[in-house]
């Protein structure tokens, strides 16, 4: 074949394969109905009329991921601490200078591949061969990723359809033939064996953040692929780059406006009073979050995002390495069996500090103290939140057990046949059963003897925290010494209704408005996890408060809460079906389920309890299975057992005016109420943490 001709057939294949359009230009720009995850997967892919081939050549990517990339990094990352490997992807990045400045002429993006070359410059001369980013850390240049994918896109060529194939970083042949171009103008493609080695690297420190993505989900393709469509479409506008601009530009108009040469004051702090005490709470303790400025309650829920784990406390190691002491990787995640073939249950167990002084862990005649948490809708047992909230006791003292929520696939398909969750006593009783069997396996394998137990639940996991205290209170079998319970909701029904409500706020929201606002959460969202970019973040640590803003308004914050708590009641769905099918659903088929989500998605909350939970319960009436699922079924307990500590925000949107005067009269002092936070949104902030773990005691 001439090789004069290869580049121009190229892409003559990318047209014939790819087409002219972007699959965001075929989506309706009108959307009357409220959007789905469905929808929006829709909207930034298309269709995906390969799903079988995909989601094979996926399973040879999660294989590899799992079973050569996982053990090969931990060996890379034992040996060779985080500094080298860092500098090394410096090296690596400088090297493929070329096709980022090719890619951006190629778009008209000249300011771009002038930033690249000076970017390149500086770094192959101050940076020695690019082994430090001066660039960056010095000149607060930010990189650029550009490829030839973008480029082909910027000239009107379309995606196409989804195309994967194993391992390789695309989702279609558009930007698999790219790929080909990014490789003819990277430098290292021309030094033998540097691929390899920047491969082995690349896939080191990416396979951290793949297992976040596939871990506990029941269809790792369907993650795997939306994650990937929403970060792919932020680098075809250049989010980060130009957020990253924006960031420094601000940042270095606040600097002059401070007046760094002397000639303008140093701006004052602003500061945030909290609001009064309501008067319809007469009983139970108020607490004021002061300087929390409030955004509004469903706004401020998203401010669980904030509530993350401390990481990197071993800043010398990456997470896979071997010694590498992250509080995740101190936990013992293993897994029992609740019933004869069926998976087993997964748990995560994390033993008592023995060098904790101030708590007197590990000293003799200690006793042993054990706090079991129950997550809200989805949850697993190693998520964000449950592992941020596992830390902060850990820290007190305590040794940690963590299990996933009723409300999870992995819970209903190990626990029964996929018994639908949501009936209280039910998921009470199951979860009984459960916290049993995995504290028989901890006292089998040695890990505890006697504890003292402490059950600690937030949302959903609240509920059932409260209705466990019933249930041990009538016949104990766990032996618990607290119940502590965060955010629970009063009665299912509101809850539900509440939820349904946030899904449908989207409705008439044109495709561009989402599409505008997907890229800004979810570019912000991503730049965090983006060490190149890290110089760039906003300067608000969880424990500053002062002038603190989430960049979302409040109806943006309700449509992307609907959204999201879609996903698990999905999940669930699916994994009920497959196992006793629904009626008026599409089969299940593992290469085609395009179909089964779009009416999946189309089940709300509502409709789940009334149809599909009440079927799985003859002869009981929606409104009987609700009103055993409300708090006043267990009014008895909440008023005189002394075990029970509850805490609450006031302007939690899942609890209604009314039900909060019914929690405070019936509690009284048993109770704390936060002046602010929405549902869960100030457990980032440390006073909060530091009374819940205080009422452990």
């Amino acid at each position: 074949m001439n090789k004069k001709l290869f580049p121009a057939i190229l892409l003559f294949l990318v047209l014939a394969i790819c087409g002219c359009h972007h699959p965001y230009d075929r989506y309706p720009e009108e959307h009357p109905e409220p959007w789905t995850p469905s929808d929006v997967e829709m909207m930034l892919g298309g269709e995906d009329p390969m799903e079988g081939f995909n989601r094979s050549m996926f399973g040879c990517t999660d294989f590899l991921m799992s079973y050569v990339a996982d053990p090969l990094g931990r060996v890379y990352t034992t040996i060779f601490p985080r500094p080298f490997i860092k500098h090394f992807h410096n090296v690596c990045v400088n090297l493929e200078y070329p096709a980022r400045a090719v890619s951006s002429l190629l778009q008209a993006e000249w300011g771009v591949a002038g930033t690249e070359t000076v970017r390149f410059l500086a770094n192959s001369t101050l940076g020695v061969a690019g082994i430090f980013d001066v660039a960056q850390n010095w000149f607060h240049i930010p990189p650029a990723e550009a490829d030839f994918g973008q480029a082909f896109n910027r000239w009107g060529i379309g995606s196409g359809h989804t195309l994967i194939l194993p391992v390789a970083p695309s989702l279609n042949g558009r930007d698999l033939i790219g790929l080909l171009f990014d490789s003819a103008f990277d430098m290292k493609t021309y030094i033998p064996y540097a691929g390899y080695a920047t491969v082995l690297n690349r896939i080191t420190i990416a396979q951290d953040a793949y297992s976040g993505v596939v871990d506990s989900a029941i269809d790792p393709y369907k993650n795997y692929r939306q994650m990937m469509l929403l970060r792919r479409e932020l680098q075809l506008q250049m989010w980060f780059y130009k957020e990253a601009q924006r960031r420094i530009a601000e940042f270095k108009a606040k600097s002059e406006a401070a007046g760094n040469g002397g000639n303008q004051p140093e701006p004052l702090l602003p500061v945030w009073n909290p609001p009064e005490r309501p008067d319809y709470l007469k009983y139970g303790k108020y607490i004021g979050m002061n300087n929390y400025f409030s955004q509004g309650n469903v706004s401020d829920t998203m401010r669980l995002s904030l509530f993350q784990v401390q990481r990197d406390r071993d800043w010398w190691y990456m997470p896979l390495s071997l010694f590498n002491g992250d509080f995740l990787r101190d936990g013992r995640r293993r897994s029992v069996e609740l019933l004869p073939d069926r998976p087993e249950l997964r748990y995560c167990f994390w033993e008592v500090k023995k060098t904790d002084e101030a708590s007197g862990s590990g000293c003799p005649g200690q006793k042993e103290r054990l706090v079991i948490l129950l997550s809200g809708i989805g949850g697993t047992y190693t998520n964000q939140n449950m592992t941020a909230l596992a830390e902060q006791f850990h820290n007190a003292g305590y040794r940690i057990l963590t299990l996933d929520s009723t409300f999870n696939w992995n819970f209903i398909v190990a626990d029964s046949k996929c018994a639908l969750p949501g009936y209280l006593p039910d998921d009470a009783a199951r979860l009984r059963r459960a916290i049993s069997a995995v504290l028989a396996d901890l006292k089998k394998r040695e890990w505890i003897t006697d504890p003292e137990i402490v059950i600690c639940g937030y949302s959903m996991g609240g509920i059932q925290t409260l209705k466990l205290a019933e249930m041990e209170e009538r016949d104990p079998v766990i032996g618990v010494k607290r119940f502590v319970a965060i955010n629970p909701p009063v009665s299912m029904e509101t809850a539900l209704k509440k939820i349904d409500s946030l899904a449908a706020s989207s409705a008439g929201w044109s495709k561009s408005r989402m599409r505008d606002t997907l890229l800004r959460v979810g570019g912000n969202m991503f730049l965090k996890l983006m060490d190149h970019y890290a110089h760039v973040q906003d300067d608000h640590a969880p424990e500053r408060f002062h002038s603190f803003r989430l960049p979302i308004t409040g109806e943006e914050a309700q449509v992307l809460a609907g959204l999201y708590l879609k996903m698990p009641l999905r999940e669930i769905l699916l994994a009920a079906h497959k196992e006793t099918p629904f009626e008026n659903f599409a089969e299940y088929r593992w290469g085609r389920r395009t179909e089964l989500y779009q009416q999946f998605d189309r089940v709300t909350f509502e409709d789940y309890a009334s149809k599909l939970l009440t079927s799985r319960y003859p002869g009981r009436t929606v409104a009987e299975l609700l009103a055993d699922s409300h708090l006043r079924s267990i009014e008895k307990t909440l008023r005189n057992s002394p075990k029970i500590r509850v805490f609450h925000n006031i302007d939690d949107f899942l609890v209604s005016v009314e039900e909060r005067r019914y929690l405070d009269e019936v509690l009284k002092e048993r109770i704390t109420w936060f002046s602010n936070g929405g549902h869960l949104g100030n457990l980032y902030y440390q006073m909060v943490l530091d009374k819940i773990v205080e009422a452990a005691e």
